[in-house]
């Protein structure tokens, strides 16, 4: 009912049921007497009318005035969309108005809009032979990094101590390196100075090593000898970075997480792309449109990096987080998980950015409201964040 109610005004009618929805929460149905002037000439409200009751009367700064009824086909455009308004409208009769707020119609337009992008690139043939590729484990996925592997197998070596799991670790000496910039940084509130690797792993744990380790690595895999692919390549990777340098700080201030995981989570919310970029290698057509190709990235890679988590036997939560981090209106239940937290980090990632892509604002999405016991606010997350400002550049930096 209320999905044949909203389309039927014009605006609405190319929003997908989903949009209908979420915008059916966010509008207002008011009762207004007869002989009401509810929008002046010239006013600049943002407010957008439709009417569902009753007569108004609409005059211009020309002094013609004329009637619009409901359910007349007049009727199912705002009562003045224009702002400042060129428009008086005033109710003849009493009357029943959807009001709605002027940019909130622009934003799901252009999300509209960009459905419609989206359906053209899932019809594209290779956009359907990826999938089938994945589907019958033909796509080319990345492997763990060696060293994370190791490191995983000897926590759960009985014989396995600080100084087994330093010795590992020391077969990557860039990973070593930043092991110990971890224990020495302020993020562990470090006090005396470590300089070798055992006494880094003693001091940070094997668990936190572990997980610190994994994400160490991962840069790896975010590599490729096409030169046209790489800047794409090395953009996701530094958005990776920023997200989970973003996720471990909002970890920190969110009973019940662990920033280290968080981090994880950060740096591999996006991992899907790897492989759909390598496949880009193999058939260069795909980038003959930049746009169409950063479209089939988006749609694709959260199904492809749960793929590669579930075939790295990576936890539930972190395949989850692949597949949902920009389901910006997910709410499985009330309490917070991981991929609530990567949420919010790409929110804050976009505060004071200028992008064509439109998103919510931060309260906007079921994530925020659980965050830290739900007593942020925007502005408070924001002040958290930005005192935080030091520690999430110094953890890009250790990512780097």
């Amino acid at each position: 009912m209320v999905l044949r109610f909203l389309k039927y005004f014009l605006p609405f009618q190319h929003f997908s049921d989903h949009q209908l929805i979420e915008l059916a929460n966010l509008i207002q149905i008011k009762q207004i007497p007869a002989n009401t002037t509810f929008i002046q000439l010239h006013s600049d409200t943002p407010a957008q009318y439709f009417l569902i009751n009753g007569t108004v009367e609409v005059g211009d700064n020309t002094s013609t005035q004329w009637h619009i009824h409901a359910r007349s086909e007049n009727s199912r455009n705002p009562l003045s969309r224009y702002r400042p308004s060129r428009y008086t409208v005033k109710s003849i009769t009493e009357i029943k108005v959807l009001i709605v707020d002027l940019e909130t119609v622009l934003q799901f337009s252009n999300k509209a809009a960009q459905v419609d992008t989206s359906a053209e690139v899932r019809q594209h043939y290779l956009y359907k032979q990826l999938l089938k590729d994945l589907s019958n484990n033909r796509l080319q996925l990345p492997s763990v990094p060696d060293v994370a592997i190791k490191i995983r197998r000897s926590l759960h070596d009985e014989k396995s101590n600080f100084k087994h799991i330093a010795n590992i670790i020391a077969s990557d000496p860039a990973i070593t390196t930043k092991i110990i910039k971890t224990a020495n940084s302020a993020l562990y509130r470090s006090i005396h100075k470590i300089d070798d690797c055992q006494m880094a792993v003693t001091r940070l744990g094997t668990k936190v090593t572990s997980q610190l380790v994994t994400s160490f690595s991962m840069k790896e895999l975010f590599t490729t000898k096409n030169k046209s692919l790489k800047k794409k390549m090395m953009a996701i990777w530094k958005h990776s970075r920023e997200i989970a340098a973003l996720s471990f700080i909002l970890a920190k201030i969110t009973p019940g997480f662990n920033p280290e995981h968080a981090l994880l989570a950060g740096l591999l919310h996006d991992i899907g792309a790897i492989p759909i970029i390598t496949y880009a290698d193999k058939h260069p057509e795909m980038m003959g449109n930049e746009t169409q190709f950063s479209s089939m990235i988006e749609q694709l890679k959260g199904e492809v990096g749960a793929a590669i988590l579930t075939r790295w036997n990576f936890s539930e939560d972190l395949v989850t987080t692949a597949r949902e981090a920009e389901n910006w209106l997910r709410q499985p239940g009330e309490k917070p998980d991981y991929c609530d937290i990567i949420i919010v980090a790409q929110l804050h990632a976009l505060v004071g950015q200028t992008s064509t892509e439109q998103h919510p604002r931060l309260d906007e999405v079921p994530a925020f409201s659980k965050l830290a016991l739900g007593q942020l606010t925007p502005e408070l997350s924001i002040k958290v964040l930005e005192q935080a400002r030091e520690q999430v550049e110094e953890t890009i930096n250790l990512l780097a």
